[in-house]
């Protein structure tokens, strides 16, 4: 009884927390046309804030953005103000005149759509898996909130107006950050949360070390340099600041020392340098070749250096050295190591390959003493797509596998028929799914608010800017 008593209290003021969204909601469509307004101040703060807690050595309680309000409702402040936003976005979609960007991923909606109602319908024949286990941030909370993200952005972004509103607020907020990263680079030790200087012992400073930072820089230069490309930037003055802020997101994607993000914008230079004319093309590539490669390969060395320098190992090849945490003794270790944790994940997934094991699914991690940093907990990993298959399976991996090859196919049919302006912001979308792509493979997206929220913005561009193009005829 006192269990039930529990829930109603909770249930109370979670409807107090929606009450405040759904009203705006109501005001929105009855008095005024700024919807997307409500969008882009919930996007601001997932531009600014980082996850704080990664690399600090010590944490304060709340000190993380995305577990502001956790203490008094179960959800986060920003995710409640997800499920408004949400709750806004169906009401605009049944009485608005602005029909929503069209798409090809209903399929793989439905089939996650299926997969999260099987988790609800197991979750209550199970006695000894609880509710806060179900809707943990280490399950398929975040799929869901992507999947929340995507329809309102595809609801509120398909005007021109509303979109160019979003992507020059992206290319503002993300340079003024920018140049906060590099003030604090230069005169102030850099980011604080450094994982490579306060748990490796790797004397390197940091921009910014989370992988986000490093995403937002590498879509707002795509941006900026698409435009310079296709002359959309007029006057000295304007092509210069565009110039300076190109730069200055190469240098914090450079100086953020993630491999995951060289790997990512890499990719996604590849995208930019096969979407301009040949002669562009021919630059592009060459600086790459000439300049982009050696010096990446130049800090990958470095940071060898000065791991050995700190106590690190000495021994061994450069790959070795390079590495530590992928070769080891000569050769690639799958057991060890980094791919430990990935291993120990697929041991547990072939008892269930096709289901996979729920969202409250944990692999069995305490056979490997590598693990022992996790301290017991083994309900993620270093890899969002054995996270998925962890939590649902084969039918989970092939439906995100059917989002990836959707957005790409859909990118790759309409691209060519656009005008620069939306031309660019499809093809920033692509470029941020791009250097997402390591990430997916060895970080861990699916447990991070912010990292699926900003996924689900670039997978959302794509779409938005054709509906932009449609409508412009």
């Amino acid at each position: 009884m006192s269990a039930i008593f529990q829930y109603v209290y909770l249930a109370v003021f979670f409807g107090m927390a929606m009450a405040v969204p759904l009203a705006i909601a109501t005001w929105v469509m009855v008095g005024s046309r700024a919807a997307s307004v409500w969008v882009l101040v919930y996007l601001l703060p997932l531009f600014c804030f980082p996850n704080a807690s990664w690399g600090l050595v010590e944490t304060a309680a709340g000190t993380n953005f995305y577990t502001r309000g956790t203490g008094t409702f179960f959800f986060s402040a920003i995710n409640l103000l997800l499920f408004g936003l949400a709750a806004q976005a169906f009401v605009m979609r049944r009485f608005g005149n602005l029909p929503p960007a069209r798409h090809n991923l209903k399929v793989p909606a439905a089939i996650f759509g299926a997969l999260m109602l099987g988790n609800l319908a197991v979750f209550f024949a199970m006695p000894n898996v609880y509710w806060f286990q179900l809707l943990a941030p280490s399950g398929l909370l975040n799929v869901f909130n992507l999947m929340l993200a995507f329809y309102v952005l595809t609801t509120c972004f398909g005007d021109d107006k509303a979109l160019d509103r979003l992507v020059n607020l992206l290319i503002a907020v993300v340079a003024l950050r920018g140049v906060w990263g590099l003030v604090r680079y230069v005169a102030l030790g850099g980011d604080p949360a450094n994982f490579y200087s306060n748990f490796q012992h790797i004397n390197v400073k940091l921009t910014f070390f989370d992988i986000n930072d490093s995403f937002l820089a590498a879509t707002c230069f795509f941006l900026v340099v698409w435009r310079l490309l296709t002359d959309q930037v007029r006057g000295l003055g304007m092509r210069s600041l565009y110039v300076g802020i190109a730069l200055l997101e190469l240098f914090i994607i450079v100086f953020s020392y993630r491999r995951t993000g060289w790997a990512g914008f890499g990719l996604a230079l590849l995208l930019l340098a096969f979407n301009v004319n040949r002669v562009q093309r021919v630059w592009l590539l060459g600086s790459y070749v000439f300049a982009g490669l050696p010096l990446l390969i130049y800090k990958l060395v470095q940071r060898s250096a000065t791991s050995v320098a700190h106590g690190g190992a000495s021994g061994g090849s450069l790959l070795e050295r390079a590495f530590p945490d992928i070769f080891q003794h000569g050769s690639l270790s799958f057991t060890t190591g980094r791919f430990a944790e990935l291993y120990a994940a697929f041991l547990s997934v072939r008892e269930s390959p096709l289901w996979g094991l729920g969202a409250w699914g944990r692999y069995d991690g305490f056979r490997f003493s590598d693990l022992a940093w996790h301290q017991g907990d083994f309900g993620w990993m270093h890899s969002g797509v054995l996270h998925i298959a962890l939590k649902t399976g084969l039918i989970g991996v092939v439906a995100m596998l059917i989002v990836m090859v959707g957005a790409f196919r859909f990118v790759s049919r309409h691209h060519a028929r656009l005008a620069p302006r939306e031309r660019g912001v499809l093809l920033a979308g692509a470029a941020g799914l791009l250097f997402m792509l390591p990430n997916w493979l060895f970080g861990t997206p699916v447990i991070e608010y912010r990292t699926m929220q900003l996924i689900a913005l670039a997978l959302a561009l794509p779409y938005c800017a054709v509906a932009v193009a449609d409508r412009r005829g």
